[in-house]
């Protein structure tokens, strides 16, 4: 007996499970958003929950203490849950004054959400009442203009909406136009107004900034731009305005097959490296971040990755889970902190187009 103690206090602890929810593309009536978890050991996947909503709750975003969840859904509202233990608990809704929300957003206060809407391009900004409640929007704005691409520039086309972690500035992009517009905030008075100066940043002709992420340290800006397959890096002054580092390819060089548009891009939670992934090549690429802010490239991994719409990193930063849309399940890499250096690790889930992670 006392043997068998001593083997069972030696024994290595069982990391416990890492928690996070998803959201989906899928359009049926049966549509939600799921709670899963994954083990660190094994690599699995499993699915242990689910709350049903209107169809497609492509981007969920969570409040700062975690008790609560935003949604945008393909009825055209956004919409608030009380969160907890993967439970949620519908609050209230909001239209989202423009078509097709794509993307929403916290304000680290947690008194405004931001939210992209793509089809019309235009942006909407809502204040948060006590007990989570969306309040009418409190500010609307729909972009005009074009691009050169005419496939996917004919008109504006507002992907997501990103606040500094400082929370006075709100950057949303407009992949019709390549543009990122900018905004100060003031989030106790529920204000939203474009930024005098500078009301927007541009990058290349025909690029098609899609989707952002902002240091930790507030004083630099990642750009995945969707229709050139580039990754801008830029520096963000006190004011908010933006000055562009760098522009990167994330393909590779001598890459020409057609149909393929850059997608996601999330900072690791030590603030050392960003990663980007790419549909129809199918990757996701990692790039380590240099103290001038801008971008070496780590390396990328292809393994069973098919149409990464979107990917995250759990908080210990050891894990990515990738959406596979085009296969409708999950891919977890392993993530070195040290390095940042991408590794596969196993594929598992059955959803229907998954489309945001969130970790709790």
């Amino acid at each position: 007996m006392m043997g068998f103690g001593l083997l069972a206090s030696c024994a290595a602890p069982q990391e416990s499970a890492i928690r996070f929810m998803i959201g989906s593309t899928d359009r049926s009536d049966s549509s939600g958003v799921h709670f899963a978890t994954l083990n660190p050991e094994t690599g699995e996947i499993a699915f242990k929950g689910f709350t049903a909503t209107a169809p497609s709750p492509g981007y969920i975003a969570f409040s700062s203490d975690k008790k609560a969840l935003f949604v945008v859904t393909g009825d055209n509202k956004i919409s608030s849950y009380g969160f907890a233990d993967g439970e949620l608990t519908f609050i209230n809704s909001q239209p989202a004054e423009g078509l097709n929300p794509c993307h929403v957003s916290v304000h680290p206060s947690g008194e405004m959400a931001f939210l992209a809407n793509y089809s019309d391009g235009s942006f909407s900004a809502y204040g948060i009442e006590e007990g989570f409640r969306l309040t009418p929007a409190v500010y609307t704005e729909k972009y005009e203009g074009s691009g050169p691409n005419e496939g996917r520039q004919k008109s504006p086309h507002a992907h997501c909406a990103v606040v500094t972690p400082n929370g006075k500035y709100v950057y949303v992009t407009d992949l019709g136009t390549d543009k990122v517009m900018n905004y100060v905030i003031d989030a106790s008075d529920r204000k939203t107004e474009p930024n005098a100066a500078q009301p927007f940043f541009s990058v290349k002709p025909g690029a098609g900034p899609r989707h952002l992420a902002v240091h930790p340290d507030g004083k630099w800006l990642y750009l995945i731009n969707e229709l050139d397959a580039t990754v801008t890096a830029a520096s963000i002054a006190e004011n908010g305005s933006l000055t562009e580092l760098a522009t990167y390819p994330t393909l590779p060089a001598g890459y020409a097959e057609p149909g393929n548009t850059s997608a996601a891009i999330r900072l690791h939670p030590n603030g050392k490296f960003v990663y980007v992934s790419n549909r129809g090549y199918d990757a996701v690429h990692g790039f380590r971040i240099e103290a001038d802010g801008t971008l070496t490239k780590v390396n990328e991994v292809r393994e069973k990755i098919a149409a990464p719409r979107d990917f995250n990193l759990d908080p210990s930063g050891k894990f990515m889970v990738v959406g596979n849309q085009k296969t409708n399940d999950l891919t977890l890499l392993t993530v070195d902190p040290e390095t940042g250096v991408l590794t596969y690790k196993s594929t598992s889930g059955n959803i229907a187009g998954p489309s945001c992670f969130e970790f709790f």
